[in-house]
């Protein structure tokens, strides 16, 4: 056998091995092998059909043998054309040794042609394109780039998928508000916390609008949510004193001096976040202590932001006093007529939601009754002098009560709830008017005009009193404060350690 019988005819066996693939194409689609062979080449080149190397090697098999074949042939057709006689067939074999060489050879082109189509396969980019590609792969690269599209519209609407619900939960923790923390006041703390100074302040009545202001910052920090308040511009302010103010996150309170039908009313008006704010102080932090202090002093003791007399429980011996949940007072002796000291005046409860409830005096009831209203009620403290001056929006008419000088021109005080944790206190003293004071309906009549829900009256002449900031704010009738066993105020919520001044 001649060397060149063993040249291989490459482009014959990519020839040959195509076809087989075609039929086999032909016969079914196989997606795996198309996926195996799958690459992405440049805008500029073209998709070249590679074989697989084990079947390169096949294909060289069958090839290295054919050689052979054809040898055997030839010589069976030269002894059927022309013996030739035994001595004169002499064949010149190859030696054994460039058989060897021969083979060698082929192996290594064998070697460095699958070498060289796995690197193609791996790096595209390395060969150049070939004129020779079947007609078939036009379609085997459609098929890929619809693949990829398909693929990278997958991705991208996974992407988009991932942007949206991203974009949602963003939205989710932005709608998240924080929530405002609320303060309270315990119970069993005799003192309130410190106010803090920045937030007291004051204006002339030419400069009212400012308050506007100090209301609007209430409202926007939810304090006063929608609740309208009594101030108002069109008021007839007393031109010479200031309007005092104060402002935190839990209390906000405004002072003013306005005149009505001639007279000076000392009007105060409160909204708080918390009805611990609501408090009251006995003398000593005891019932039924001896000592008596100024309203003043004991407006300090507790860091009161603002401060009015209550009944001045200690001077009188009727009604019913509640105090820190505790029944003290109830007095079932004789007051007059049918009336007992405990119900010949009307009580006012205070809960612990800041609702003022009344007894009215008349009604019958128990000690054991009255520890069980309390109970059920949540009554923090009472306060025993009344009457009551206005229920459900309207004034009540009194034609007779113990207490307080009714038909009589009197200096008087009341407090009233206008909404929830809402109230307004009003005082009316004797002042340099030199103006006839009211009576007690004529006082109740005013009070239900300023729109409360319900007003209870507190104790009034001297005894009344508003102590703002530490200081008396109204006129003080004989121009000096009385001393007294009590009062109620109302107090910041936030803790002295937290506040700024």
């Amino acid at each position: 056998m001649q060397e060149d019988e063993f040249n291989l005819d490459i482009d014959s066996i990519l020839a040959e091995f195509s076809s087989e693939e075609k039929e086999k194409e032909g016969k079914s689609e196989n997606t795996e092998n198309i996926e195996n062979r799958r690459e992405v080449f440049p805008s500029d080149s073209t998709i070249v059909f590679r074989p697989e190397p084990e079947k390169i090697t096949h294909f060289a098999e069958k090839y290295k043998k054919e050689p052979e074949k054809k040898k055997r042939e030839k010589a069976e057709r030269r002894s059927e054309e022309k013996p030739v006689p035994k001595k004169e067939r002499t064949e010149k074999k190859p030696s054994g040794k460039g058989s060897h060489v021969i083979l060698t050879l082929l192996g290594m082109l064998l070697t460095l042609f699958c070498l060289v189509f796995s690197l193609i396969v791996i790096h595209p980019a390395i060969g150049t394109s070939s004129s020779r590609a079947p007609e078939k792969e036009e379609s085997i690269s459609g098929k890929i780039n619809d693949y990829i599209s398909s693929s990278a519209a997958a991705k991208l609407l996974a992407m988009q998928k991932t942007e949206a619900q991203s974009a949602a939960r963003t939205d989710v923790q932005e709608d998240i508000v924080p929530e405002k923390i609320r303060y309270s006041i315990p119970e069993s703390d005799l003192v309130a916390p410190v106010p803090d100074p920045a937030c007291f302040g004051s204006v002339m009545p030419d400069n009212a609008e400012e308050i506007m202001n100090i209301i609007q910052r209430a409202r926007e920090n939810g304090l006063l949510e929608d609740q309208e308040m009594i101030f108002s511009l069109d008021t007839d302010f007393r031109s010479d004193t200031a309007i005092r103010y104060y402002l935190d996150e839990t209390l906000l309170v405004i002072c003013w001096k306005e005149i009505i039908d001639g007279n000076t009313c000392s009007c105060v008006e409160v909204k708080m976040a918390d009805a611990s704010q609501f408090r009251r102080k006995f003398a000593d932090d005891a019932f039924g202590a001896s000592n008596t202090y100024y309203a003043t002093d004991l407006s300090r003791s507790v860091n009161s932001v603002v401060a009015m007399n209550a009944d001045y429980y200690l001077f009188r011996d009727f009604g019913i006093v509640a105090f820190n949940r505790e029944l003290y007072r109830f007095n079932e002796s004789v007051y007059s007529g049918d009336y007992k000291k405990y119900n010949c005046v009307d009580t006012c409860f205070v809960t612990e939601n800041g609702n003022l409830l009344y007894f009215k005096r008349g009604e019958v009831t128990t000690e054991e009754e009255m520890r069980r209203y309390i109970e059920d009620n949540n009554i923090i403290f009472s306060i025993a002098f009344g009457p009551v001056l206005v229920e459900n929006s309207e004034a009540e008419y009194i034609d007779w009560y113990p207490v307080g000088e009714i038909d009589k021109g009197y200096s008087r005080a009341g407090i009233g709830q206008v909404d929830s944790l809402h109230y307004f206190y009003m005082s009316l003293n004797h002042s340099n008017e030199k103006q006839a004071r009211w009576n007690i309906n004529t006082f109740a009549q005013h009070f239900a005009e300023k729109g409360v829900q319900t007003a209870y009256a507190l104790d009034g002449g001297q005894t009344s009193e508003i102590v703002f900031q530490g200081e008396p704010y109204n006129y003080i009738d004989f121009g000096a404060e009385r001393l007294v066993s009590d009062i109620i105020y109302f107090a910041s919520a936030i803790p002295s350690g937290e506040v700024s001044g």
